[in-house]
């Protein structure tokens, strides 16, 4: 009751799992060659500027994720949940830490994107929030009553 279809759910865990390790491939090849640039744009690899950091927290929260499944601490709707969330980060990373307006990359238009932003928030809080709520109200998932 309630679990839907164990084959698809599986598969569908295996396409999240393909896509974040496409995923934190490109992240990483491409935060490192940001830092080639940087070092020849700027004279220095890695100066903990807001952007640089967002690049680097993009990564490491791949990695958690990916450590997470593994380590068996989540299973398939702890991992998909972590990937939504994975989905703000990132959208934290690209936009977010230009508001705070310091840093080499503070340049460039900021006008609207709070709101956006916020509501991109709203949004993927809500789609979490109605995921976990069905999970453990109607048996929505593969491990009832526990937290991954």
């Amino acid at each position: 009751k309630g679990q839907g279809n164990p084959k698809a759910r599986k598969e569908l865990t295996r396409m999240i799992y393909g896509v974040l390790c496409f995923s934190l491939l490109f992240s990483v090849v491409g935060t490192i060659l940001g830092g080639v640039w940087a070092n020849d744009s700027w004279g220095r690899f890695w100066g903990w500027d807001p952007k640089e950091n967002g690049a680097l927290l993009i990564c490491l929260w791949e990695l958690i994720i990916l450590h997470a499944r593994m380590g068996g601490f989540i299973r398939d709707f702890g991992f998909a949940v972590m990937n939504v969330l994975l989905a703000v980060v990132v959208a934290f990373s690209w936009w977010g830490v230009n508001l705070l307006g310091v840093g080499l990359h503070s340049y460039g238009f900021t006008e609207g994107v709070n709101f956006w932003l916020s509501v991109f928030y709203g949004v993927e809080i809500t789609v979490v929030l109605i995921a976990v709520v069905l999970k453990y109200t109607k048996g929505f998932g593969d491990n009832q009553g526990q937290i991954a």
